[in-house]
């Protein structure tokens, strides 16, 4: 028994040393990556604020569509250069995640264009960072994919999803209420994203051993309730004459509600105080957004 830990602890070692050369060749790709995205979105917004388009949501859709195509073959194509498993859900969410970035990144630069310059190049240098670590996050997802063993590294990962996906959806949420679309297409986007953001976050953990497996059925209603309690506070929001940006803070913090449930369920951790936390969060955003109005 003592030789089989030890061969399953040389085992951990090489596998994570092979995980941290992976990202040591891949960082330059991934940073090159992200600074030409992010800079990729910031001029498609200044051509698009000076067209004079912005009211129009038939020509907020042909960037769109733009954006998807170069950052999802983009994040691909780095992704996969080094190899690593292909499986339907790890292409989607490795192509997805970036695009749903990079879309958020190129709505705020377009909504809001009267940011200062300042302001402006802190926001892009943060964006940059976020598709940064978003990328460093599914490539160590990838390698623990395609080597079916959980690793240090992974742990690391596992501290990161919640922070990266809060700050995606804070953005891509503020950015759609400020949209001309109608406000039930408004609330169906926010639900749709929200949707895909829950399954990603079950993908993330679905390689931890140390947490409940999940049927399909159970995964699909855990999501769907989440996402339906985040339609519910978009729904409610639209009855409120207030900055797009508290709207959006408000419903990531309800968004961030359902990551923290679904995060305790998996890990059988649910409990009054972990629930009642997380309500008071949303509580105390939705006191800002009664109380601060224009």
């Amino acid at each position: 028994m003592p030789s089989c830990k030890k061969c399953d602890k040389v085992v951990t070692m090489r596998l994570t040393g092979l995980v941290l050369d992976s990202l040591n060749l891949k960082k330059l790709r991934f940073i090159l990556l992200s600074v030409a995205l992010i800079g990729v979105c910031y001029g498609l917004a200044a051509s698009f604020v000076s067209s004079g388009s912005v009211p129009y949501p038939a020509s907020l859709g042909v960037y769109v569509v733009f954006i998807a195509l170069v950052s999802v073959l983009s994040s691909l194509f780095v992704q996969y250069l080094g190899g690593g498993s292909r499986g339907a859900k790890m292409v989607f969410f490795t192509g997805v995640m970036p695009f749903m970035l990079a879309v958020g990144c190129f709505m705020l630069f377009v909504y809001f264009p009267n940011l200062s310059l300042a302001i402006k190049i802190l926001a892009g240098l943060f964006n940059v960072s976020l598709l940064y670590t978003l990328l460093l996050l599914n490539n160590v997802l990838l390698v623990v994919g395609s080597r079916e063993t959980s690793i240090p590294v992974y742990r690391v990962a596992l501290n990161w999803v919640q922070v990266v996906l809060l700050a995606v959806s804070l953005i891509l949420f503020t950015s759609i209420f400020k949209t001309a679309l109608q406000p039930l297409i408004q609330v169906a986007l926010i639900m749709l994203c929200a949707y895909v953001f829950y399954q990603y976050l079950l993908w993330v953990y679905s390689s931890d051993r140390d947490i409940k497996q999940l049927k399909y059925l159970e995964a699909l209603t855990l999501c769907l309730t989440s996402t339906l309690l985040v339609g519910w506070a978009a729904c409610m929001v639209l009855f409120f004459a207030t900055e797009s940006f508290l709207r959006g803070i408000f419903i990531a913090s309800v968004f961030l509600f359902g990551l923290g449930y679904i995060q305790l369920y998996l890990k059988n951790e649910l409990s009054r105080k972990g629930i009642r936390d997380y309500v008071l969060i949303c509580a105390i955003f939705l006191g800002i957004l009664v109380v601060f109005r224009p």
